[in-house]
């Protein structure tokens, strides 16, 4: 098969898949950046590096980011869970209180949250349950945006914290 064709079909296939947004079930948010937001990022990261991003380059951004948001959700869908198991809420009524997968939460905020929705307070094993998924979500959503950030710094030639500052265009 022509190699031309195999990277088209490959490249068709990635931006595809880019423009489907399934739901994750606690967490509302989609699993991939938007095909309007990974364009913007792509633009950014061109503009800082100040070469345009090869095909090669530009597949492989696709699927790290979409490896990282799906990671982000699962992070999520995670904390979600477990803190509405810990005080009793399902978890899409703990989701509508904490909709941005990839926010960092304050504890203090979360509880708060929680016991706003409750109407009463929580005990105090319920509040160190609560404070440490919310540190563990935390750190496991700001380890995947250094992750990424790394990982997609080493690909193109650019220093990590340059990508980190341009995360925001893909929603995270």
């Amino acid at each position: 098969m022509n190699p031309l064709l195999i990277s088209a079909l490959l490249t068709a296939s990635v931006l595809v898949s880019g423009c489907v947004t399934p739901q994750g079930s606690a967490s509302g948010s989609s699993s991939v950046a938007t095909p309007t937001q990974t364009q913007q990022f792509m633009t950014a990261v061109e503009a800082k590096r100040g070469s345009a991003l090869t095909l090669a380059e530009r597949v492989q951004l696709q699927g790290l980011t979409g490896s990282a948001k799906l990671g982000i959700d699962n992070a999520q869908r995670s904390f979600l869970n477990r803190i509405g198991a810990q005080v009793g809420l399902n978890g899409d009524i703990v989701a509508a209180l904490f909709p941005d997968s990839a926010k960092p939460l304050s504890q203090t905020e979360v509880v708060q949250k929680l016991e706003a929705r409750l109407g009463k307070s929580l005990t105090a094993a319920d509040k160190a349950a609560v404070q440490t998924a919310t540190t563990l979500r935390n750190n496991s959503v700001a380890s995947l945006k250094v992750g990424l950030a790394n990982s997609i710094g080493g690909r193109i030639g650019m220093d990590g914290q340059f990508i980190l500052a341009l995360m925001p265009l893909l929603g995270f």
